[in-house]
């Protein structure tokens, strides 16, 4: 008898044993009791705890097997198909997609989860196994309480959603998108009721990103957020600004930009072995496996930095995944606790790495090499050239200091949309009213406004708190691994990032989804949960410096 993904069992109904595979022959036994004889060994009280896990690991794998697929599809598509491939890609996608969503909510795996969580098992379980019971259970209900139509909905407006947004956008005009947006809210929060019934249906949202945290919780960390910076980026901007060295401006050559981008991924830690670097139009990072991460950047030959800021960014997010606890590979509780984390992870070699002054001077002499026209640009000037404030309307080009009050902006706006504060139709006079007080800047129309990002365009509402809790986790991180490793400084000076790669990975990369949120696993890697004025602290100590204030 197979049941599923599970081998044949070896069974003695005759006094003999059968070899795996072949078929059992049943000399004075029924059909009945041979039936009897296989569905005893199913049932959980006929198999040890360590069988039923084992049974439950092995469908989760080939579940994360057949995500595997999707995500080089996916890769793919960005980086290698041809646009003529296009409605072929998206046929294949769906298919697959629809697969793995049968698999994900079958019958067989909640049987499988069902008996994995008896006390009797669990009881024989560490810790990260159990958090793996814990996780996909997790998972199942939120993807088995969703209703169909709602599902089917959820795709029909994801795909009207960004078509409208795209001509809205090349329109600068909002009202073209605002009536797409209100029912893309409106099915956020069917979603929501239906999913997680008396729950606050922004609190649903922002638990899809990051695991257990509520937008009251968000409310007190970004307002503490918001009060700090307001006031010091105005100090900063009453300052002069500072000066870009010469030899950082011109024309740079893509090929050298490519060769200096790889060379610092790999002195990073990235493997090659297990990896690949390629370019996209959007940079990210992908792959099917931790022993298969793949990352692109984008090369613009006016720009001699930025490419090897996103590589130093992509880097954080592959060394997260090539990481990863192999113990437990291809199964939940080895995949990152949440956006905010896997974000933390990309920052805290991208900011407090490659943003600081440690990094220039082991960086320094590869950009004289591959571009010797920059030689009398010190480490001193690129430190300074890549900290420049300056604040902007488009979120993407923002610099350190003055991004979490774009992220700021949207929580605020969003959690009005919920809360019924704001219509749609008033977003972009908030928009504008929010960028003025926090930034002193405001859109010239609705294309550099609240048409800028795509996410609202699919429902990703509670997406963009994560990209500064990410930068907020990253800095108390660092702070920890100071306190940890006295010679780091020096260390990144020289070029040495085993240290800080190795502390990295047994605290976070390692230890994945075990803790239930993100402020538990801050506080097991920190000694306390995720703090504002630690990172208040870092960008005032850090811009007083450079602007002199």
């Amino acid at each position: 008898v197979r049941h599923s993904s599970a081998p044949l069992k070896k069974y003695n109904f005759s006094g003999r044993t059968d070899v795996q595979g072949q078929v059992v022959k049943m000399k004075n036994t029924t059909i009945a009791a041979a039936a009897v004889a296989a569905a005893a060994y199913w049932r959980p009280n006929a198999r040890s705890p360590r069988e039923i896990y084992e049974d439950l690991c092995n469908e989760l794998k080939n579940i994360d097997a057949l995500g595997g697929c999707m995500a080089l599809l996916e890769w793919d598509e960005l980086v290698m198909m041809a646009d003529g491939s296009a409605d072929a890609r998206a046929t294949q996608k769906a298919a697959l997609a629809e697969v793995v969503h049968e698999r994900r909510i079958s019958s067989a795996l909640k049987a499988r989860i069902d008996a994995a969580n008896q006390p009797a098992v669990l009881s024989q379980l560490d810790a990260f196994e159990a958090a793996n019971v814990r996780d996909t259970e997790r998972n199942y209900l939120k993807s088995a309480k969703m209703p169909k139509a709602l599902a089917r909905l959820e795709a029909e407006l994801s795909s009207q959603g960004y078509q409208s947004w795209v001509k809205a956008r090349e329109a600068a005009d909002w009202a073209q998108f605002a009536p797409t947006l209100e029912k893309i809210l409106n099915m956020r929060k069917q979603i929501a009721a239906a999913c997680a019934p008396g729950a606050d249906p922004y609190d649903f949202c922002v638990d899809n990103f990051e695991r257990g945290l509520t937008h009251a919780r968000l409310a007190e960390v970004l307002g503490e957020v918001k009060a700090g910076l307001v006031p010091l980026i105005q100090a900063v901007g009453a300052k002069k600004q500072l000066q870009t060295h010469r030899a950082l401006t011109g024309t740079f050559d893509v090929k050298q930009q490519e060769a200096l981008s790889k060379q610092v991924a790999g002195e990073l830690g990235f493997s090659y072995e297990h990896g690949r670097f390629d370019t996209s139009v959007h940079p990210f990072t992908g792959g099917t496996h931790p022993t298969d991460t793949r990352i692109t950047t984008k090369f613009n030959e006016g720009d001699l930095i930025s490419a090897l800021m996103g590589t130093v960014h992509e880097t954080g997010h592959a060394m997260y995944e090539q990481g990863r606890n192999k113990a437990h590979a291809s199964l939940p509780v080895s995949e990152a606790l949440s956006m905010g984390i896997h974000e933390s992870q990309s920052l805290l070699w991208e900011r407090m790495v490659g943003q600081g002054r440690a990094f220039w001077k082991y960086a320094a002499p590869l950009v004289h090499k591959y571009f010797p026209e920059t030689r009398f640009a010190t480490a001193e000037h690129l430190y300074q050239f890549v900290n420049v404030v300056q604040p902007s309307l488009v979120r993407v080009e923002a610099d350190e200091l003055t991004y979490p009050l774009h992220i700021v902006v949207r929580f605020e706006l969003e959690r009005g949309l919920f809360d019924g504060s704001v219509s749609v139709a008033e977003l972009p006079a908030a928009w504008n009213q929010k960028y003025r007080q926090y930034l002193g800047v405001e859109p010239p129309s609705d294309m550099e406004g609240v048409l800028q990002d795509v996410h609202w365009s699919d429902g990703s509402f509670g997406y963009f708190p994560s990209y500064t809790l990410g930068a907020m986790f990253a800095c108390q991180f660092y702070e920890a691994a100071l306190r940890d490793l006295p010679q780091l400084e020096e260390d990144l000076a020289a070029g040495r990032f085993e240290p800080l790669r190795r502390w990295l990975n047994a605290r976070i990369h390692e230890v994945g989804s075990l803790h239930p949120s993100a402020d538990e696993l801050c506080l097991a890697v920190t000694g306390e949960v995720l703090n504002p004025k630690v990172f208040i602290a870092y960008l005032t100590k850090k811009y007083s410096e450079l602007y002199d204030l």
